[in-house]
């Protein structure tokens, strides 16, 4: 497992805020960190997947690393809405975590569009961080911790991405496999992108704390979707219909 991640010793932002706009980014943060832990653990059961399908053994070690990561992620959203909140937290119970069923197809398809939805929830997530990440640096009172934490999550999941996107590409996904899941790459990406819009409207806006204007971060995923996702899964050999 990578190393724990320093924060900074003193947020002049933080410190700054109302109280009403603290505990409301303290309990957004603590969110996020059982949102993490649920990754963790659906990362996990992708992990096991990929062995049954015999990825490669790099892949192998990228979706590990990955899994590990989000526990990571977890505990720097813990002591990030900790900071907020003004004493220590700790996050919700994750709730038990299955994959997709994907209704109508067979074992191994399943687990083919299981890495697929990799691929799009973890590029879509590091577009979304991104802008948050983007326009937070151009507040002069940005949080330092704020950053740190961002700048920390769009790395990793900007690999996790890849990880998805490398198994695609490998010799353990067939052709009839790829275009199979081109055929349900629409579905897919609609799926997704609902969720992110239904999520989005929701946040605040306090862009020196990482949440910028709800049209920002709409544009974000909606540009990766069209500009990221859908060239990356055509150079894979999976064109949507």
């Amino acid at each position: 497992m990578k190393e724990r991640r320093a924060l900074p010793e003193h947020d002049a932002a933080i410190d700054a805020l109302d109280s009403a706009t603290r505990a409301q980014l303290a309990a957004l943060w603590r969110e996020r960190a059982t949102t993490e832990l649920g990754a963790g653990w659906g990362f996990s059961l992708l992990v096991c997947e990929l062995h049954a399908l015999n990825a490669d053994r790099a892949v192998l070690a990228l979706a590990t690393q990955g899994a590990a990561d989000e526990i990571r992620h977890a505990d720097l959203c813990v002591r990030l809405a900790s900071r907020y909140a003004g004493h220590d937290v700790e996050p919700d119970p994750v709730a038990p975590v299955e994959l997709p069923s994907h209704p109508g197809t067979e074992p191994r398809l399943r687990m083919q569009l299981h890495a697929a939805g990799l691929a799009i929830s973890e590029t879509l997530a590091a577009a979304f961080l991104e802008r948050c990440l983007g326009e937070a640096e151009r507040e002069p009172n940005a949080s330092p911790t704020v950053l740190t934490v961002l700048r920390d999550h769009l790395s990793d999941d900007v690999s996790h991405a890849r990880v998805g996107f490398a198994h695609l590409a490998s010799r353990a996904v067939s052709d009839a496999e790829r275009a199979a899941i081109a055929a349900l790459l629409p579905r897919l990406l609609g799926a997704n992108l609902r969720h992110w819009r239904r999520r989005i409207v929701e946040l605040p806006v306090v862009p020196a704390h990482g949440y910028p204007a709800h049209d920002a971060l709409l544009q974000s995923v909606e540009v990766a979707a069209r500009e990221v996702l859908v060239p990356g899964f055509a150079h894979v050999g999976i064109r949507a219909g």
